[in-house]
């Protein structure tokens, strides 16, 4: 035995339960000592070092395109002299290399063919990385994900503490309050949280040790291609057809586990349905499947890889089908209806003010959303049964929606702007403030 297992062996259990208790203490002292002390103290020696300087250089560690929520705030960077955006698309290294790769050229090319100025953090042929802050030199870095293990470690924000770091949530963040939502490492690290909604400000303070003093209201930022009257939308998303057809989008998430406190996908119990409908009604609706990025990998662990390509490539190859693994904005606005069970889409989908369909897998909305994402759900259709789906795409097909005037009412009074400034300019007025001081 060890000196510690003799120790643990001769000691009673009430003087072991009061060593764990000190040494749980002494732990949770520590971590609110430094969130609440020296993290803020080194943001503050940080932003004095780039306060007043001729142009902030600001780099956006982007993980997947679908997930990209600083389009604006990216364009009004550009336009503004006393910044200089660039973004890095960084690895995720949670499925593999190969998978890694993928994303990661398929991230590359969305920002280099719409003109984004785009670095790729990873050279495959000598199998090396940027380096951030040697070749890069931030003043502050923005992230898309506050994960760790998700993002290449190399880029997680624990290193980089004398460097300024910004967080837009990468969703709507409807699901009901937890640790990852509000609490990881990352969230009291940040320099700045930017908060959907005042509910998710109030989240902050309950749950994160740092009681969400980084954390400033500023709205969400995807809404405002979804609300811009000027923005022309493609139907490139759609296929080209003979007729005109009702277009529905089909849109399944990934968490087919069931465990965790994000339990939202019906796919499996609706699978194969799904298919067939789009078969049944192949002359009056044409669809897309747009699956949550991490679904696929999920069914390669669940389905193997034959059965999970062979059903995505049903959804390629119907005559009245597509399969959109990219961004969703023109997808959203060109379609008619939507059913889902995915997260961030209870609320976004909303603004586009279509009928929209949410399955349920018999678990109760109160112990999966908040009370954001449970006002958005009252103004859905909702679908028990394989007979309540049809029902809802027979709906369609006849350009009927009940719910039209409850659900105009609900984004009149509760997801607009109420005021002049979109999010993504609440943002950079929040950072301008601090760096011309």
């Amino acid at each position: 035995m060890s000196i510690k297992e003799n120790i643990k062996a001769i000691l009673p259990d009430f003087i072991l339960n009061i060593i764990r208790s000190l040494r749980s203490s002494y732990q949770k002292v520590a971590l609110l000592t430094k969130y609440n002390i020296i993290i803020p103290l080194i943001h503050k020696h940080s932003l004095a070092k780039i306060r007043n300087k001729k142009a902030i250089k600001c780099v956006f560690l982007a993980l997947d395109e679908n997930i990209w929520k600083y389009e604006g705030l990216y364009h009004l960077m550009r336009k503004d002299s006393h910044f200089e955006p660039i973004i890095l698309v960084c690895p995720i290294v949670n499925y593999g290399k190969d998978n890694m790769i993928y994303k990661m050229n398929n991230c590359y090319n969305y920002f280099k063919n719409n003109g984004y100025n785009v670095v790729l953090s990873y050279n495959q042929t000598s199998d090396t990385y940027v380096d951030l802050r040697k070749d890069l030199n931030p003043d502050i870095i923005f992230y898309t994900n506050p994960y760790k293990g998700l993002i290449d470690d190399r880029y997680y924000v624990d290193k980089f503490p004398d460097i300024l770091s910004a967080y837009v949530p990468y969703s709507s963040q409807e699901s009901i309050p937890s640790t990852a939502g509000y609490n990881l490492d990352s969230h009291n690290r940040f320099w700045r949280c930017y908060a959907v909604s005042p509910y998710h400000k109030g989240y902050s303070k309950k749950w994160a040790f740092n009681k969400g003093k980084n954390v400033v209201v500023s709205g969400y930022p995807q809404i405002e291609s979804f609300i811009n009257k000027d923005y022309i939308p493609s139907t490139d998303c759609w296929k080209e057809l003979d007729s005109v057809k009702k277009r529905i989008i089909w849109a399944p998430h990934h968490t087919l586990e069931a465990a965790g406190v994000v339990n939202y996908s019906t796919f499996l119990k609706y699978a194969d349905f799904m298919l067939d409908m789009a078969a049944k009604y192949k002359e009056k609706v044409q669809w897309v499947f747009k699956p949550h990025p991490h679904l696929y990998n999920k069914l390669l662990l669940l389905w193997g890889r034959d059965k999970t390509e062979e059903y995505y490539r049903q959804w390629k190859d119907m005559d009245n089908t597509s399969f959109v693994d990219s961004g969703y904005i023109d997808l959203f606005l060109t379609s008619d209806a939507m059913i889902h069970d995915s997260g961030s889409f209870v609320v976004e989908y909303l603004y586009v003010n279509k009928p929209v369909l949410r399955p349920t897998n018999g678990i109760p909305f109160h112990s999966l959303y908040n009370e954001y994402g449970l006002e958005c759900l009252d103004n859905y259709y909702l679908a028990e049964s394989e007979n309540d789906i049809e029902q809802f795409i027979q709906m369609i097909i006849a350009e009927e929606d009940p719910l039209k005037e409850k659900r105009s009412a609900f984004i009149q009074a509760k997801l607009l702007p109420k005021g002049s400034k979109t999010p993504s300019q609440i943002i950079l007025d929040d950072i301008l403030s601090h760096i011309q001081k």
